[in-house]
């Protein structure tokens, strides 16, 4: 490979996964965030003015398809790459981002900490308040002709200041705003009157609603209140329509209490990711990387697509294409011959949860881990020793899923899932798979924090379970026993008979 540095390269494939790819570390950068984006077909029916609710596990691209919503180029790449029709003219729409961060530093909203102290045992008024508050503040600190109109002239003068230029001081608006609710419920009427007599659209994004207080069990009620409130708000208005971007987990009727959830399936999707996708976006990153990058994957002809745009270089969602790329750059297969696995099927296959749904950032950062652990015992001989257009070798990829496992549990277990690491500590040395019974026996002997934050959804070990099992963690076999798939297994330190042994 006389004409690639392959050094060069695998750096490239390292920085793929920025903060090891959590949305979080993405750049503030438009552009390079855009170029780093991929628009997915699921994408068409976010969109559409009648979907309410966008659901998705952690690490499936949520928050970058918020961020994305954000963006005026964002929404118009992503109209013209999809070929999107239901959508109303990007025109006549406008883009509120009411909760949750567009950039990585955002000052606008109101602290967890102020949430959490202002709101502790709040009504459900109250935390209609709150939403209507927050959402009437964006809408005033943002300068648009239709939402400068004299429909904010019903919202007392007082509410009005205070919601522009105190917006993060929530003890200073919501008792306002508390006690006016019906005169911010009928200024929010006026503008839907407007927008329907302008011929145009308000929609309003939600995200990181797993943020609003440290406490997992006192996520229910503020979540609870805000789909309540749209499914009042969706028979009244014909033109404000939120898009609210929540975890799977956080969507259960017997966590949330909330009768009529079912009334939002007709108004809801699930995000999801095929590896054909997966493989896309992976592609579509390191084209957009550097032209050494695109150049090496011009070997495979027809993978790069020539049209440059402002989402950057794209490669054509081509299975085989795919494969040819992979086999040149890791080899066809996973060990010396068919029985160790086909490497482009080995991939997905070993990053899935039980569900069979694999999270973008684990596939990326899979990638980004073995050129990592490449580069690490890298030398100008051993760039001789690796046939002419690899830079990976089976073993970088073993080593890399155990990390990549490694990495999922510490990550659930700092935000989402604190509880996650009382049972990491009693679930080390256990062999799947096992007997229900055993498992549950592991459960009950499990000893829970009892640190505000860090308790469980339920001390009982059968409930336990079952949330295990929604979560995709652990799956239930034919024959009863429980098994756990790879992408969790390393990071729990659970074993297998016949699993991967840490590479030296």
């Amino acid at each position: 490979m006389s004409n690639f540095k392959k050094k060069n390269l695998l750096q490239l494939i390292v920085d793929i996964a920025p903060g090891r790819g959590t949305a979080e570390h993405e750049s503030d950068d438009e552009a390079l965030f855009l170029k780093n984006f991929l628009p997915v077909p699921d994408y068409r029916r976010a969109l559409e003015p009648d979907i309410l609710l966008i659901l998705g596990g952690r690490g499936v691209g949520k928050t970058e398809l918020f961020r994305l919503l954000a963006i005026e180029t964002g929404r118009a790449t992503l109209v013209q790459n999809l070929e999107i029709r239901a959508l109303p003219c990007l025109d006549k729409t406008i883009w509120i981002a009411t909760f949750g961060r567009i950039r990585q530093q955002e000052k606008t909203f109101p602290t967890p900490e102020a949430i959490e102290a202002r709101m502790k045992n709040a009504s459900n008024i109250d935390w209609r308040a709150f939403w209507m508050g927050l959402m009437l503040g964006r809408m005033l600190r943002r300068s648009s002709e239709a939402l400068n109109t004299e429909w904010a002239a019903e919202i007392p003068l007082e509410i009005r200041e205070t919601l522009i230029h105190k917006l993060p001081l929530l003890s200073e608006w919501l008792p306002l705003v508390r006690q006016d609710i019906e005169k911010m419920s009928y200024a929010l009427d006026c503008l839907d009157e407007k927008l329907l007599e302008a011929d145009e659209w308000l929609f309003v994004t939600y995200d990181e609603l797993d943020r609003l207080v440290s406490s997992y069990s006192e996520l229910s009620a503020p979540i609870r209140e805000l789909l309540a409130f749209w499914l009042d708000k969706w028979r009244r208005w014909e033109r404000i329509r939120p898009k609210i971007f929540l975890r799977t987990d956080l969507f259960r009727e017997d966590f949330l209490g909330f009768p009529d959830a079912s009334k939002l399936r007709a108004h809801q999707i699930n995000l999801e990711w095929k590896p054909l996708w997966l493989y896309q976006l992976l592609f579509k990153r390191l084209a957009n990387s550097g032209s050494e990058m695109t150049e090496y994957l011009r070997m495979v002809p027809n993978l790069i697509n020539d049209s440059n745009t402002a989402i950057g270089i794209m490669t054509v969602a081509e299975e085989s294409l795919f494969q040819s790329i992979i086999e040149k750059m890791i080899g066809k297969f996973m060990g010396a011959n068919a029985r160790k696995g086909y490497t482009y099927s080995w991939i997905p296959n070993h990053l899935q949860d039980a569900g069979g749904r694999i999270a973008p950032r684990s596939f990326l950062k899979l990638f980004s881990l073995a050129a990592s652990r490449r580069l690490e015992k890298f030398n100008e001989q051993n760039e001789q020793s690796l046939p002419e257009t690899t830079l990976l070798q089976p073993s970088d990829l073993q080593g890399a899923l155990m990390d990549t496992s490694e990495d999922r549990i510490r990550e659930l277990a700092q935000e989402e899932y604190p509880w996650l690491e009382a049972l990491k500590t009693s679930l080390i040395g256990l062999e799947v798979p096992t007997a229900k019974a055993k498992f549950l026996e592991v459960l009950t002997a499990t000893q829970w924090s009892e640190q505000l934050g860090k308790l469980p959804p339920t001390s009982k070990p059968e409930e336990v379970l079952k949330y295990l099992l929604q979560l995709g963690i652990v799956e239930s076999r034919s024959d009863g026993r429980i098994n756990m798939p790879e992408i969790y297994l390393y990071g729990f330190e659970v074993k297998r008979r016949g699993g991967i042994k840490r590479p030296k």
